[in-house]
């Protein structure tokens, strides 16, 4: 298929050949002569014909990425002083990335705690920071507690380091966005049919349709049966994403989009801890210790407005208008030992408890969002100015259950899903929290020299938050303990600050330090604790200095860092009163990172990171003032990765990756772990501009590992596993 050069945003620009380069260059320079000693000779004031230029796009992508807009405005990355990592649409289809988790593995840095009564879905760490609450789509805030899957992203970016001052409330270690795809003025059909191991299917597609050079609709759908070796387990989800673009290439452009998404799974919550190893217990992975009905239903709907008008060549004003809402049922199992201690092996006749974390809740947010980009001269300086006002209202309903009759225990070797258990249930509270939040901000990029650049930003927020919480006993009734029954509120007004220097000696080196802030407000999470209005916000901070390298004529990049991270006023329990929370803690996470991406030749392709993190908790009091001096929980000293193909012709390419992740602790006391791993995976593909026939082999050694970790529990990594895709593009 033929378009316009303009047409996709994800045609890549590939290098010519010397002599091709110049016999097209000669060829242009003399067109006008051979055309005019062709042709009869005409009136001067005669038209000239309109030329189309068309180009197809290449069979296959690159891994580097040059652009992002995670700081509000497009920039190349070598103008951001701080660590960014590009996950984008060509490594994620090498890799067949079928949900977030997996995108994310390619970060350095990142590790992933198990879900849990309170919280389900993604659960992202960042430099041994949580970031639960730190996930956008296209730049706003995705509260949702769901398992996300990227069949409609472009690609996932990552930024690290405090950074409240372009996302308000958290950032603590960073954030995750999901940049969406979009209409363009193109014409495509694609579609991938998957079957693999554990009963997985997976059916996508991508259709663009222009109305006009300036208007088009795009499509995308997404079914998915994520079968699984544990018995009852499954991930089943199913997605739809349409939107449509107005004055495409115009000065005004309307852009309306909306995500549906479904899900029905059988959760997993792993294996209890073994007290003698402090380690998952040792069983066969098949063990699955919940029952076969336990469910997590979700279902997501983002609907976004967005318009951009664009003034002049140096200045923008764009307007975003969203709502989210996120629904969300859950009833896992899990499961704990009973009687066991450390000198008491445990063995298959060990009993196990399996209890009920039931919870269900919506929650739903309207955010609108206004950005004004703008260049301009002071003198010998250029700024590029970023200018913004920010409102969100959100709210969040959740009940939380028990059962009447407690299931029947069961033993470590002698799992029992389908054993009958009576969900017969009844409502232990409900918490309703809504939150307003209005916020300021600017931020200047300021070219000093042509090589050196300043960033100075600011940002105000007032957040405030509203919180009711009731218990409830087993006959319905109020329990009427100030403890567990109350309303509370707190309004916060909080500035958070960026700044940087950029030193660019030429167009292929970038070097850097910066500085910025960030907070966490006691509502962050839709909670506050009793004394919730004297709980004032805990406070962060990054410094981070780092380097950016374009290599390989530009084909590649290499970036390094070293970063520290504070948090300098964490939440914890006061000793005395243990349902208030004071803030006395700190910690803080040193690091250094090093990430290469893109063509190393013109067959031979990269993505590759390796995260060093030294994190100590500093200070602790309450119930966990015994923790001083260890290391945060679901922190590894080290994670890397690796991903690299090779093109053995113009049509057959392989690959092959690996994964480490660290030991990590599943709580601050340093006692349960997961052990350290590393996987490998590989690809081998047939790909022409139509058709593409893919093969994806996951865990190549069947190695066992444990991916999510939480205090109680460990969930499993995939084990070996293997996927073929037929797709097809038109």
């Amino acid at each position: 298929m033929k378009s316009k050069l303009t047409d996709s945003p994800s045609i890549e620009h590939g290098k010519l050949p010397a002599r091709r380069a110049v016999g097209l260059i000669a060829a242009a320079a003399f067109a006008p002569a051979l055309a005019h000693a062709a042709e009869p000779a005409k009136s001067d004031s005669a038209e000239l014909e309109t030329v189309k230029v068309t180009a197809e796009q290449p069979v296959r992508g690159t891994y580097k990425t040059e652009t992002t807009s995670i700081g509000k405005m497009k920039q190349k990355l070598r103008d951001i002083p701080q660590s960014v990592d590009v996950v984008n649409r060509q490594l994620m289809d090498d890799q067949l990335v079928t949900n977030l988790k997996d995108a994310l593995r390619n970060v350095p840095g990142i590790t992933f705690a198990a879900g849990e009564g309170g919280r389900t879905g993604d659960q992202i760490v960042i430099r041994g920071f949580a970031a639960t609450t730190d996930t956008y789509r296209d730049g706003m805030r995705d509260i949702g507690q769901y398992n996300r899957d990227p069949f409609n992203d472009e690609k996932v970016e990552v930024l690290k380091g405090a950074s409240s001052m372009l996302f308000g409330r958290g950032s603590t270690g960073g954030v995750v966005n999901q940049v969406s795809k979009t209409p363009y003025a193109g014409e495509k059909i694609e579609g991938s049919l998957t079957v693999g191991t554990h009963d997985f299917q997976r059916v996508t597609a991508d259709i663009n349709q222009a109305f006009s050079d300036t208007a088009a609709a795009r499509l995308n759908l997404m079914a998915t049966n994520d079968g699984s070796d544990r018995g009852p387990v499954e991930n089943t989800r199913w997605g739809i994403a349409p939107s449509v673009a107005f004055g495409l290439g115009e000065p005004l452009t309307l852009t309306l989009s909306y995500f549906h998404m479904e899900e029905n799974n059988v959760p997993d919550y792993g294996v209890p801890y073994d007290p003698n190893t402090q380690r998952p217990i040792g069983v066969d992975r098949k063990r699955f210790y919940g029952f076969s009905g336990d469910f997590e239903d979700t279902v997501t709907d983002i609907a976004t407005a967005r318009l951009e008008y664009r003034i002049s060549d140096d200045t923008t004003l764009s307007n975003q208008l969203r709502f989210n809402r996120f629904d969300r049922d859950v009833s896992p199992t899990a499961a704990r030992l009973v009687g066991a201690s450390a000198g008491v092996p445990v063995t298959d006749a060990t009993a196990l408890r399996r209890s009920k974390p039931m919870r269900d809740g919506v929650d739903q947010s309207w955010n609108n969002q206004t950005d004004l980009v703008t260049k301009f001269d002071t003198g010998t300086v250029r700024h590029t100015l970023l200018a913004g006002l920010e409102l969100t209202q959100e709210k969040s309903d959740a009940s939380r259950y028990a059962l009447r009759n407690n299931p029947a225990n069961s033993t470590v070797g002698a799992a029992s899903p389908s054993d009958a258990v009576d969900l017969s249930r009844y409502r232990t509270g409900t918490t309703h929290f809504d939150a307003s939040n209005v916020a300021l901000y600017a931020m200047d990029t300021l070219e000093l020299t042509p090589q050196w650049k300043a960033v100075l930003g600011a940002r105000w927020d007032r957040f405030k938050g509203e919180y009711q919480t009731r218990a409830y006993n087993a006959d319905g009734t109020l329990n009427a303990d100030p403890a567990r029954s109350f309303d509370t509120e707190r309004t916060d007004r909080i500035w958070s600050y960026r700044a940087g220097l950029i030193w660019q000696p030429d167009t292929m080196q970038s070097y850097y330090a910066s500085y910025g802030t960030s907070f966490n407000p006691s509502g962050e999470a839709y909670a506050l604790d009793k004394r919730g209005s004297n709980t004032p916000p805990e406070k962060n901070r990054n410094m981070e200095v780092g380097a950016k390298w374009d290599l390989m004529d530009g084909d590649a990049s290499l970036r390094a860092a070293l970063f520290r991270i504070e948090k300098t006023h964490e939440r914890n329990t006061d000793p005395l009163i243990p349902d208030v929370a004071v803030l006395s803690g700190k910690r803080h996470t040193d690091g250094i990172e090093l990430e290469g991406a893109g063509r190393l030749t013109e067959r031979w392709e990269v993505f590759a990171g390796a995260t060093y993190m030294d994190s100590k908790i500093d200070e602790a009091s309450g119930d966990q003032a015994g923790t001083k001096g260890k290391m945060p929980r679901y922190t590894p000293r080290v994670t890397a990765n690796l991903w690299t193909t090779y093109k053995f012709t113009d049509t057959v390419t392989g690959g092959f990756g690996l994964t480490r992740v660290g030991k990590r602790y599943a709580s601050e006391a340093n006692t349960n772990h997961l052990p350290a791993y590393t996987t490998a995976n590989a690809m081998l593909s047939y790909e022409t501009r139509q058709y593409l026939v893919q093969l994806n082999l996951n865990n190549l050694a069947d190695k066992k590992y444990y991916d999510g970790a939480y205090g109680g529990h460990a969930t499993h990594g995939t084990p070996r596993e293997a996927q073929l895709t037929v797709g097809f593009k038109y």
